[in-house]
């Protein structure tokens, strides 16, 4: 009796096979391996403090979760402010494990409402960067009004009224807070004493006739005692004008052309006490003249700035100064632009 055999495989059928188990093999394991990744989760990322006094360490733990089939690394705590503290036990969070981030807020030195932040960095590649916030209101034990101080325009003339703003400070029943000392940290600041009345002290600022022109920006601390704040920071801000001005301080005649004489027009004011006397007129360049038109001799002028553009050979920078016999301001510059006809 004959068997029946069945032909066997050849070869490159036999390789094919295997070739083909071992990519669709690897095929599989790429796709457990892409599958495989830690997701981060926290159910709350806002907490309210509400109210609290000032000084208070408000502290909450933000839960953060791993939802993935991967290790969850927190790579970084990065608070918005120095005020913050964060803390977490582990960084390394398991599958389905949590962990607590520990978030402090140090409200001392904060008044009104606040809102802190915290970003968590983590290998979540999704979602790399997540932020969570406290906020809430500080309540302070005291009060400053005004809490900045604003003069605006400030001359050398100005009376004295002008020169001084009022502070107050009122302090919360039951506290034994108490201002021990007014300094500032510019020569131009002037403090009066303590003048303290049951739970309420004011203080008076003024600005010297010294100050220098231009814009101020100062502040004066009040150190108190008896409380978690060291000081108070008042800022102080004035521009700083003097007597004489020309306004505008800068002008352009555009494109300079032709044969006729171009001609601009500037105040000249006097806001001081006394009548000035203007001494001399001058340019530091031949093209440019001026002469002044007194509308009021010594308060009032008008400065008259002409260009005679067949004298100029270039684009136009030029300053016109106005010597006067003012004690400060013995000279007021005014800026003269530009610019020749494209060629």
């Amino acid at each position: 009796m004959q068997r029946s055999l069945s032909p066997r495989p050849s070869l490159r059928s036999r390789l094919l096979v295997v070739v083909g188990s071992v990519v669709l093999g690897l095929a599989f394991s790429r796709a457990a391996v892409s599958e495989s990744r830690p997701v981060i989760s926290i159910s709350a990322t806002s907490y309210d403090f509400g109210t609290v006094a000032q000084g208070t360490k408000v502290v909450h733990e933000f839960e953060v979760k791993n939802k993935g089939n991967a290790d969850l690394v927190i790579q970084r705590l990065s608070p918005s402010c120095g005020c913050t503290a964060t803390q977490v036990a582990s960084p390394i969070i398991k599958p389905g494990g949590s962990e607590k981030v520990r978030v402090t807020f140090d409200t001392s030195g904060f008044m009104g409402d606040k809102t802190k932040s915290v970003l968590i960095a983590s290998n979540d590649t999704n979602t790399p960067e997540v932020i969570v916030t406290l906020k809430g209101q500080v309540l302070s034990s005291f009060t400053v009004d005004p809490a900045r101080v604003d003069f605006g325009e400030i001359f050398p003339s100005s009376p004295l009224s002008d020169r001084q703003r009022e502070v107050s400070f009122s302090v919360a029943e039951g506290s034994d807070l108490k201002i021990t000392k007014v300094t500032s940290l510019s020569p131009y600041l002037v403090t009066t004493p303590v003048v303290a009345q049951g739970n309420r002290a004011t203080v008076t600022i003024q600005i010297a006739p010294t100050a220098p022109l231009g814009e101020f920006r100062d502040r004066v601390i009040f150190e108190l005692d008896g409380g978690r704040r060291a000081s108070v920071n008042v800022p102080v801000n004035a521009s700083v004008k003097g007597d004489l001005r020309v306004t505008p301080s800068t002008i352009s005649f555009g494109v300079v052309d032709g044969q006729a004489s171009l001609e601009r027009r500037v105040q000249f004011e006097n806001k001081g006490r006394d009548a000035v006397t203007i001494q001399s007129i001058t340019s530091s360049d031949p093209a440019v003249s001026a002469s002044m038109v007194e509308v009021q001799p010594g308060r009032l002028g008008v400065l008259i700035v002409k260009v005679d553009p067949r004298r100029v050979s270039g684009d136009l920078k030029a300053t016109v100064e106005v010597r006067t016999n003012h004690a400060t301001e013995p000279v007021l510059a005014v800026n003269v632009f530009g610019v020749l006809p494209a060629k």
